[in-house]
């Protein structure tokens, strides 16, 4: 569908800026235009200038390029982190909009990697390799406390404490009443911490943990591998994501909006 366009006069001079109405950029997207304004209030486009007289929205080109690209990065990122890398660029703030988007597909790359060495040491164990123990730590000759745990997997104490609340796990008490863990607890939270990472709710988490529990392997191999799966689907839309998201900048740069926004 062609959009319509029509033009805006600029003062001092006879050059004309190709301008839109909202519902223009909307409707090929099969979306109101009334989505366009929310974006507007949400500071994920720019503001647009009003017409004299009606106070109608001008969309020029720069806005619906900002909409369109915003729209096709939700394919590989989530609406809460596409709205942070737009804010930004809107604000002019590209390089903070840039780190953010690496940053945000880092973290995809470094789950996968985590979720696959918990699947790698799953099927270690259901060859036998291992035993008594869900990841292969080294030898530990004294219980660790909760402290050492949290810096170990680089958790907070904190976010340890709410898995013990949803009955991830039960730490070893003694007389002090302080929490210990022995290698096949510190094991079984780096599980967790997979699982989690994975986006699995504790209720899931749990009833993988139960299987893990009676030895179910395979099972919960089928339940990870899956995740992988789809992980690795997020992933390639990620860096499909970062090339819009490049493209845009690219855009932008070419029309001088950075230059402006940045004065």
């Amino acid at each position: 569908m062609r959009i319509q366009r029509s033009s805006l006069m600029f003062r001092g001079g006879g050059n004309r800026l190709e301008t839109y109405r909202g519902i223009d950029i909307t409707r090929p997207l099969n979306l109101s235009s009334d989505l366009l304004r929310k974006y507007e209030s949400w500071k994920l486009i720019p503001a647009a200038q009003r017409q004299k007289g009606n106070n109608y929205r001008i969309y020029t080109e720069v806005h619906k390029q900002f909409f369109i690209h915003s729209r096709k990065m939700l394919d590989g990122f989530s609406w809460t982190e596409v709205a942070k890398i737009m804010s930004r660029l809107v604000k002019g703030e590209v390089e903070e909009a840039t780190v953010l988007a690496i940053e945000l597909q880092a973290i995809r790359g470094k789950t996968y990697k985590q979720n696959q060495n918990v699947i790698d040491q799953l099927h270690q164990s259901i060859g036998g390799q291992i035993k008594n123990s869900y990841i292969n730590l080294s030898s530990m000759k004294r219980h660790l406390m909760i402290r050492e745990v949290s810096d170990l997997l680089n958790v907070p104490i904190s976010t340890l404490r709410v898995w013990e609340q949803q009955k991830l796990f039960e730490a070893i008490r003694k007389e002090n009443n302080y929490r210990y863990f022995n290698q096949e607890l510190v094991s079984r939270l780096f599980v967790i911490k997979s699982l989690r990472l994975s986006g699995l709710s504790f209720e899931q988490c749990n009833e993988i943990l139960e299987d893990l529990d009676k030895e179910n392997y395979q099972e919960i191999l089928g339940v990870l591998e899956k995740r992988i799966v789809e992980m690795k689907k997020e992933i390639k839309e990620g860096l499909k994501a970062l090339g819009y998201f490049n493209d845009l900048v690219n855009f932008l740069e070419k029309r001088g909006f950075l230059d402006k926004v940045a004065k």
